[in-house]
C-alpha cells in the first residue's frame, strides 16, 4: 500500500471501505469491535410495497461501502484485510480521505443506530408495476395515494385511453429510489 498525500500525519481519518458482495452486516460488526478505528454504516428503513407489504426493510445507504476512522500509516492493512471487507477504496495510489464533516453530517442525521426511515414507499408521479389481480402485467402512474385505505390511485391506458384505477398497495411493485429520497428532501425521519 501506497502513503497518502491526505494522510502524511499519523492522525485516524475517514476512509471509504469496499465489502465484500452482500457482506456489509458482517464486515461492521467486526469493525465495530476493533478498539483501534471507528466504523459507520448508514442505512435506510422502509415500509415494502407489493409482495414485501409490511415489512419493515432496511438496506445500506451506500451498498457495498461503509466508513472506517483509523490511522491510514499503522492500520490500513489490517482494515484491508478484515473478514467482509474487499479493500480500501483508492484511485490508483491515492486513498482519499472522507472529510470529517461529511461523516459527522451524516452520523447527525443518523443517529446512533446509523438507521434513517424513508417515508412512504410511493409518491405521486412514481411508476409502477401491477403485480397481482386481474390487471396483472400493467404499469402505471400514481396520481394519488390513500393511505388510510392501503390504495393508491394510477393513471393506466387501457383500451386506448387513459384511466384511473384504484389498487391495493400490496399489488404494485415500485423501483423507486429510496436513498435518492433522503438528498431531495431537507428533513428526515430518524429511526
Amino acid at each position: 500500500m501506497s502513503d497518502d498525500s491526505n494522510q502524511s500525519k499519523n492522525e485516524p481519518a475517514w476512509f471509504c471501505v469496499r465489502t465484500q458482495n452482500r457482506r456489509e452486516s458482517f464486515a461492521f460488526d467486526f469493525l465495530k469491535r476493533v478498539d483501534f478505528l471507528e466504523a459507520f454504516w448508514p442505512r435506510i428503513r422502509y415500509c415494502g410495497v407489493g409482495r414485501r407489504k409490511g415489512q419493515w426493510i432496511t438496506e445500506s445507504l451506500f451498498p457495498g461501502y461503509l466508513f472506517c476512522k483509523f490511522d491510514w500509516r499503522q492500520h490500513a492493512r489490517d482494515v484491508t484485510y478484515s473478514p467482509g471487507v474487499s479493500g480500501l477504496i483508492h484511485f490508483g495510489q491515492h486513498y482519499p480521505v472522507i472529510p470529517a464533516e461529511a461523516i459527522r453530517e451524516l452520523q447527525e442525521a443518523f443517529g446512533a443506530e446509523q438507521v434513517t426511515n424513508v417515508d412512504h414507499p410511493l409518491k405521486i408521479g412514481d411508476q409502477v408495476l401491477i403485480e397481482s389481480g386481474p390487471m396483472r402485467g400493467t404499469e402505471g402512474m400514481v396520481c394519488r395515494i390513500l393511505p388510510g385505505r392501503a390504495r393508491v390511485a394510477l393513471l393506466i391506458e387501457f383500451l386506448g385511453i387513459q384511466t384511473q384505477v384504484e389498487i391495493n398497495l400490496d399489488e404494485v411493485q415500485t423501483d423507486r429510489n429510496h436513498r435518492a429520497d433522503l438528498f431531495e428532501k431537507p428533513e428526515k425521519t430518524k429511526a
